[in-house]
């Protein structure tokens, strides 16, 4: 089975300061693999890497075994707004935007129109609780609901791999588990390969399989649940 994300040999260094050094990594489709080690073991800039949103020094990152670290900065992008989804600790919506809209983006983005944009964004919102709070801007719902239209901003154009970067952080126990279920879930139905960026054994419990990253090696793996 080809994976649907994949990272080799992957180095790389901020200046004079090496953070990964020959990390490799895979995600099959459908699999949820939980990316854990301590403050400064690299897990962000791994996760940076595998979403084209840098480069590596060296090594390769493969999207459904398509290669993408030597593609051109636009080319990138558009890869990443095709076949990623992204979920942030803060959402990272767009605050002139409805809950609505935001979720919407992607679609528009990639050419649909926006009856069947709004129609897909409004399904998820549904099936994530928060179809109620669509037409509110983001400073009238909680951050629980903002980071559930996070999620729904993430698989509404159906990536085959979702990066999500400390998702449940700034959220209370009650509703990060909420929001993880929902990703979870929803990914798993649809054979999306998820990568969880944590320090929290709780949000780990998730996943089908533990990767532990430390002073930019991975330590060791743990799974399969």
């Amino acid at each position: 089975m080809t994976a649907a994300l994949a990272g080799r040999g992957l180095h790389h260094a901020y200046g004079p300061t090496k953070v990964l050094h020959g990390v490799d990594l895979e995600v099959q489709p459908g699999e949820v693999v939980a990316l854990m080690g301590p403050s400064g073991s690299g897990k962000s800039t791994l996760l940076h890497l595998l979403g084209g949103l840098l480069r590596p020094d060296a090594g390769t990152v493969e999207i459904g075994g398509r290669r993408i670290d030597d593609l051109s900065d636009r080319r990138r992008s558009q890869v990443r707004l095709a076949k990623l989804g992204f979920v942030f600790q803060f959402g990272d919506l767009v605050p002139e935007l409805t809950v609505v809209e935001n979720v919407e983006l992607p679609l528009r983005l990639t050419g649909t129109g926006r009856r069947t944009a709004r129609r897909e964004a409004l399904a998820l919102l549904e099936l994530l609780g928060v179809a109620d709070e669509a037409d509110r801007r983001l400073s009238e719902v909680s951050g629980g609901q903002q980071q559930r239209a996070a999620v729904a901003r993430a698989l509404v154009h159906t990536p085959d791999v979702v990066l999500a970067d400390e998702p449940t952080g700034s959220l209370d126990t009650m509703t990060g588990e909420l929001v993880l279920e929902a990703l979870v879930g929803i990914s798993r139905e649809r054979g999306t390969a998820v990568l969880l960026v944590t320090h929290d054994l709780r949000v780990a419990s998730y996943a089908s399989r533990d990767v532990e990253l430390r002073d930019g090696v991975v330590a060791h793996q743990v799974g399969v649940r």
